[in-house]
């Protein structure tokens, strides 16, 4: 075989394995999606939460249940103790250490039974702070240098964009600690859930709705755009089985980031302080408008107002009717009390007042309940 023909076959040669090298390289590239990339990015800092609540039960030996019940319910039994397992999760949020979790994980625990990483480590924790009304609790892990995820930002999510459920359903059924990952879309922003969501004492509202699988366990758990940020905190799902059904919701990361800095700063979430309650207009007669001034149709009439709270000072006074708040309609007390929880010491708080007819706005900044 002469020269040129060796050299044509060696050239061959190399462009079959050069060519074979550069699909299989395309391949692990299509493989490696920005999906893929903000899992690798945010897992390692997921933690397991496990909890234990101890119940007392009476135990009564039905032989004696007769002469026990003569002595009434103080001496029905012997008291036998039971340990309730829970679990969450939660994630690393900084350097420092700090782990964000909701607050249910954690609210009927009589003790944090262990925290463990995705790599299985074990780390000793303890409670820094919560806010009940906003579902955010945080924990300060006592081991240094772990991987924290990245905090993004809410504002800017787009309904149908990518988005990630990273968390632990069913977690104490698992031999091991890996995270789940559940992938879906955006599939509502700023939605806002019955008052009776949550007892009606929670800031359930202006949430994110997302069709990525969360199940018990979940909750706590970050929710991540493709950028590998963390955008929102799991917190519940509606379901009529108990499982997921495409009807998960976590709570913004911009609301999730003041309530952390300020537990983290001050131990607890400074209480935003209104100082006045109302009615709704709409459950007013008619004839009781009348007689109260009431010319509105709509809005909260302020029936109880304290003379050194801010409102007051700022103008208010029994009898106005609310209509705004912070250029939010208001039409229920409990309009007024979710936007006040949203609120933080320091912020402008812009009421539109009804009087007489006549339309007013008064202005004040938030203080802190805890401070009178």
């Amino acid at each position: 075989m002469n020269r040129g023909i060796q050299l044509a076959l060696c050239a061959l040669a190399l462009c079959l394995v050069s060519g074979g090298v550069f699909a299989e390289a395309s391949i692990d590239d299509s493989r490696r999606t920005a999906i893929v990339r903000a899992i690798e990015d945010v897992s390692p800092a997921v933690v397991t939460i496990n909890v234990v609540d101890i119940q007392y039960d009476r135990v009564v030996d039905p032989r004696m249940s007769d002469f026990f019940n003569l002595f009434g319910p103080r001496l029905r039994g012997a008291a036998r103790e039971r340990q309730v397992e829970g679990v969450g999760t939660g994630f690393v949020f900084d350097a420092d250490g700090h782990i964000l979790t909701n607050y249910h994980v954690l609210q009927d625990a009589d003790l944090i039974s262990s925290v463990t990483l995705s790599d299985g480590r074990q780390i000793e924790v303890e409670f820094v702070g919560a806010d009940e009304r906003t579902d955010i609790a945080i924990l300060q892990a006592k081991t240094a240098d772990l991987p924290f995820a990245p905090l993004g930002e809410s504002g800017t999510l787009m309904t149908g964009e990518w988005v990630i459920a990273i968390g632990n359903p069913f977690a104490n059924m698992m031999r091991d600690p890996q995270p789940t990952v559940s992938v879906g879309v955006v599939s509502a922003n700023h939605r806002q859930v019955s008052r009776e969501v949550g007892g009606g004492d929670r800031l359930y509202q202006n949430l994110i709705q997302t069709d990525a699988a969360i199940n018990p366990g979940n909750s706590g758990g970050p929710l991540v755009n493709a950028a590998g940020q963390v955008v929102g905190v799991n917190t519940m799902i509606f379901s009529n089985t108990g499982g997921n059904q495409g009807l998960g919701f976590a709570i913004p990361i911009d609301r999730v980031k003041r309530v952390a800095d300020e537990i983290v700063l001050y131990g607890r979430r400074r209480n935003p302080w209104m100082g006045f309650r109302g009615e709704p207009v709409a459950a007013f007669k008619p004839f009781a408008k009348r007689e109260l001034g009431v010319q509105s149709d709509d809005g909260v009439l302020v029936t109880e107002i304290m003379r050194d709270c801010p409102a007051y000072r700022a103008g208010l006074r029994l009898g106005d009717v609310i209509v705004g708040f912070n250029g939010q309609a208001v039409t229920h007390p409990t309009d007024i009390d979710y936007i006040n929880w949203d609120l933080y010491v320091g912020d402008a708080a812009r009421l539109l007042v009804e009087r007489d007819g006549q339309t007013q706005r008064f202005e004040y900044d938030i203080e802190e309940l805890d401070q009178k």
